[in-house]
C-alpha cells in the first residue's frame, strides 16, 4: 500500500507472518534511518499468551531489561560496537507501551541494517548475564530516583492514577528486577518480539523494493499469531489525588499541572478504543489550546516572563495512548504557586470569552507548519510513524486534521477537557 501527501510517499506492507514494514524513500536524504519495534513496554506487565488459558504476571522493568540484554551476542562482541564500527549511530529506548532499536547512517546501510535484523531475532540470555545486567540496571534506577524530571513526571501519574500500569516505573525497581531471570526474558521475548507485534520503518534515500526483499528474507517465517490478550489495570473516571509534592535538591521548584482525559472512549474488553481520527483530530485540537493558553506568544507567558515568575518558556503535552489520556503544563519557578493560579485563571477566562479566532488560527498554522518540518528529518518522521503506528494512526491524518479542527471544535474540548474536578498537581520543591 502506498500513500502520499504534502509531496512525500510512504510505503506499508504486510507480512504474511504479520509483520507491519513502512518505508519512507528520500531522494536527497543524506542518512538513513531504521527502527525495529515490537509492541512490548512497561505497561506490559499483566498478559495472556495467544493459546494459553493463564495470565502471565512478570515483575516490573522486564520490556526495559530485555531491551538492555539484547544488545548481547553470543560471540561476546555488543551489536552496538558491531553497528559503531560500521560508522552507524546506534541506540534502544523503551517506552510504556513499546521497545525500539535503531540506527542511522550515512554509508553502510546493508550491512548495519543486516545487523539490526540479527541482533534483534536472536537473544543470548544466561543465568550470569542476566545477574550481571541487574547491576547496572540498578544503577540506572538509582539515577532516576535522584532524577528530579523523572521524580516530578511520576508523582504527576500517580496523582492522575492509582491501579493502572503507567504508574510504574519504566526500568523498574532495584527489588522487582531482582526477581528477573532468563525464562521469565525468553517468555517475553517469545511472546513480544514475534513478527506479528513488531514493525520496521526505514527512512531514507533507499532502494525500498530491496529493503524490503531483504526484510522478507531475513525475518522469521512462521504464521501469524493472534492478539496477545493485555491487561493495564483500572483507568477510572476521577483522579487518584488531586496534588503530591516532594522535595528534593534543585535549585527552583518544579511544577506539571495537568487534566485526566477518559472524553470520547468506551470500555472494551481491558482497553478503551475510540474512533482513529478522532484521535488525531482531538490531538490537534489539544496542542492548539495547550500554545493558546501558554504558548511564548501568549500575554499570559510575556507577564510571567516580565515579572520574572519564569524564566523559561513552559513545557505542553497532549499523551494519549492505548486506554490513557492526559495533558500536562509544567514550569519551573520560585512561586509555582503563583503560576498555577495564574494558568487556572487563563483556563477559566477561555472558557468564559471563547477562543479568538484570528490567534486560533494564527496558532494552527504555526503548529501545522511545524508538524509539516518533522518530514524533513529522517530520524523524526521515521519516529512519529513508529509511535502512530502503534496507536493505530496513519502519521498522514495529522495533515488533514489541522486543516478539519475548528475553533467551535476546539472550544468544546476546551470546555470538556479543562475540568478542575479531573486536575492533578505534581511539585518538586527546594531542600532549603
Amino acid at each position: 500500500m502506498i500513500k502520499e501527501k504534502i509531496n512525500e510517499k510512504v510505503i506499508v506492507e504486510h507480512l504474511n507472518n504479520g509483520l507491519d514494514v513502512i518505508l519512507i524513500p528520500k531522494k536527497d536524504a543524506v542518512r538513513t534511518y531504521a527502527m525495529y519495534a515490537t509492541h512490548f513496554g512497561s505497561l506490559n506487565y499483566k498478559f495472556k499468551v495467544p493459546g494459553e488459558e493463564e495470565i502471565t504476571t512478570v515483575p516490573d522493568g522486564v520490556a526495559h531489561f530485555l531491551e538492555h540484554k539484547l544488545f548481547e551476542e553470543e560471540d561476546g562482541i555488543n551489536a552496538l560496537d558491531k553497528l559503531s564500527k560500521l560508522g552507524a549511530n546506534a541506540n534502544a529506548y523503551t517506552s510504556f507501551n513499546h521497545t525500539a532499536y535503531l540506527f542511522s547512517c550515512t554509508d553502510k546501510f546493508d550491512e548495519a541494517f543486516d545487523a539490526l535484523l540479527n541482533f534483534v531475532q536472536n537473544p543470548y540470555l544466561t543465568e550470569e548475564n542476566v545477574e550481571k545486567e541487574k547491576g547496572i540496571i540498578g544503577q540506572e534506577i538509582n539515577m532516576y530516583d535522584d532524577d528530579p524530571d523523572w521524580q516530578l513526571f511520576f508523582g504527576f501519574l500517580n496523582c492522575l492514577y492509582k491501579d493502572h500500569a503507567i504508574t510504574k516505573d519504566i526500568a523498574g525497581t532495584v527489588d522487582t528486577i531482582a526477581e528477573i531471570t532468563p525464562e521469565i526474558l525468553y517468555k517475553c521475548y517469545n511472546t513480544f518480539y514475534d513478527p506479528s507485534n513488531m514493525v520496521i520503518c526505514v527512512a531514507g534515500n533507499i532502494d525500498t523494493d530491496k529493503v524490503l526483499e531483504k526484510i522478507r528474507s531475513s525475518v522469521k517465517d512462521v504464521p501469524e499469531k493472534e492478539k496477545i490478550e493485555r491487561y493495564y489495570g483500572e483507568v477510572g473516571e476521577g483522579i487518584y489525588k488531586n496534588r503530591v509534592e516532594k522535595k528534593m535538591d534543585v535549585s527552583i521548584p518544579m511544577a506539571i499541572i495537568g487534566f485526566k482525559d477518559t472524553e470520547n472512549m468506551q470500555m472494551i474488553d481491558s482497553g478503551y478504543e475510540v474512533n482513529n481520527f478522532d484521535k488525531v483530530l482531538k490531538h490537534v485540537a489539544m496542542e492548539i489550546l495547550l500554545e493558546m493558553l501558554v504558548g511564548k506568544s501568549t500575554k499570559l507567558y510575556e507577564d510571567l516572563y516580565n515579572e520574572g515568575l519564569v524564566t523559561k518558556e513552559l513545557g505542553v503535552d497532549y499523551t494519549f495512548e492505548e486506554d490513557y489520556a492526559y495533558s500536562s503544563i509544567s514550569c519551573e519557578s520560585n512561586n509555582v504557586e503563583e503560576v498555577i493560579d495564574r494558568i487556572k485563571n487563563r483556563i477559566e477566562e477561555l472558557k468564559q470569552n471563547g477562543l479568538d479566532e484570528a490567534e486560533f488560527n494564527r496558532t494552527k498554522r504555526m503548529l501545522y507548519g511545524s508538524y509539516i518540518k518533522i518530514f524533513d528529518s529522517v530520524s523524526s518522521c521515521a519516529r512519529v510513524f513508529i509511535n502512530d503506528y502503534f496507536k493505530g494512526i496513519n502519521s498522514f491524518d495529522y495533515i488533514d486534521a489541522y486543516k478539519d479542527v475548528t475553533k467551535e471544535y476546539a472550544k468544546d474540548v476546551l470546555d470538556k477537557h479543562f475540568d478542575f474536578n479531573k486536575m492533578a498537581i505534581s511539585i518538586i520543591q527546594t531542600n532549603k
